[in-house]
């Protein structure tokens, strides 16, 4: 699980600075990346108030 109390969008802003969907956090690297190391993203969820994103371990 992963967990922020602000969303990606809010806490760039905060620093000043733009999303890029390269971005470790956006949801298609970080799907991609869990991927790749054996789980699964199952919930990804980022509004302005908070990020939350869960995956569980595929079966090896």
């Amino acid at each position: 699980m992963l967990f922020h109390p602000s969303g990606r969008a809010a806490l760039a802003a905060r620093h000043g600075r733009a999303l890029r969907p390269d971005e470790p956090l956006a949801e298609t690297p970080l799907r991609a990346s869990a991927d790749r190391t054996g789980w699964t993203v199952t919930t990804y969820d980022d509004p302005p108030h908070r990020f939350f994103a869960t995956a569980v371990r595929r079966a090896l």
